[in-house]
């Protein structure tokens, strides 16, 4: 059933997520940055029409339909959150959210800065580490989308993952994901930092803040002046070449994974320049 035809009144048989105004808050340009990767419910939940509704296995069962023609991909990062979703899509997107596992990987601080800013992450493999995560059912034009904003084949390559483990029942295909073309930070000594808002089990490396990465890159690429990092976020949103640079210069300081559990999926849109 495609969303254009389902009825208005729908999702009146959803139950509203608790408290799922508060994962919808708008962030400012420098908020974008600095609160990187943002809140995201523990559990499966649906976004549509601008709200955020349950989605337990229950529901899963009675609605079925929700997920025809749609592709799972693993959210990694700011994915996850409701209001980043939101802000990809828009508020008439309709996106069923199902809580996933990933083994033997941890979430890390990748080697480069997103368009707004934030040092964004990506998967690394980590022996016994087991991240929670989840995937996002996307439509094929929400993954034509999905595709530009993570600025397909120069920021992240689209790829099959292995060693996903649905937390429901969901149904049984391929998960696809995206992976970090830069590598990942190396914070110190040749090893990546995780992410302290992605919940681990097993996890190895040591965990370091968005702000501390930050520091750690602004460090590294001779950008550690008398800035205000309010005011480097802002310098680098508003000027792709000073992004540029840092970025470059955060090749020095890049690791990359010998054999990652994924391999990358040929794919090509137009389109991304505004999310480099």
């Amino acid at each position: 059933m495609k969303a254009s035809a389902l009825p208005h009144n729908l999702f009146s048989a959803f139950v509203a997520l608790a408290h799922g105004d508060t994962y919808l808050t708008t962030l400012s340009d420098i908020d974008r940055a600095r609160l990187y990767p943002y809140s995201a419910p523990s559990g499966g939940y649906l976004l549509a029409n601008g709200m955020l509704y349950d989605l337990d296995q229950k529901m899963i069962d009675r609605h079925q339909w929700i997920f025809d023609g749609r592709v799972a991909v693993l959210s990694v990062g700011s994915n996850r959150a409701p209001v980043q979703l939101r802000r990809k899509f828009g508020d008439a997107a309709i996106i069923p959210v199902t809580p996933a596992r990933l083994f033997d990987c941890d979430i890390v601080h990748a080697a480069m800065l997103g368009f707004y800013a934030a040092v964004p992450c990506t998967a690394f493999p980590c022996a016994g580490c087991i991240v929670s995560l989840n995937v996002a059912w996307l439509d094929a034009e929400q993954l034509e989308q999905m595709h530009r904003t993570e600025g397909i084949g120069v920021a992240y390559d689209y790829v099959m993952m292995q060693d996903v483990v649905h937390d429901l029942l969901v149904p049984d295909q391929p998960v696809y994901g995206y992976s970090a073309r830069s590598g990942v930070l190396d914070y110190a000594g040749g090893i990546p930092a995780a992410l302290p808002a992605i919940a681990a089990v097993g996890r190895r490396f040591p965990e370091v803040s968005q702000a501390d990465a930050a520091a750690r890159v602004r460090q590294l690429t001779g950008c550690d002046d008398s800035r205000l990092h309010a005011e480097f976020i802002s310098d680098v949103q508003r000027d792709k070449i000073a992004r540029d640079a840092v970025i470059a210069g955060l090749q020095n300081y890049a690791l990359f994974a010998e054999t990652p559990p994924w391999h990358t999926v040929s794919v090509s849109v137009s389109g991304i320049d505004a999310f480099l």
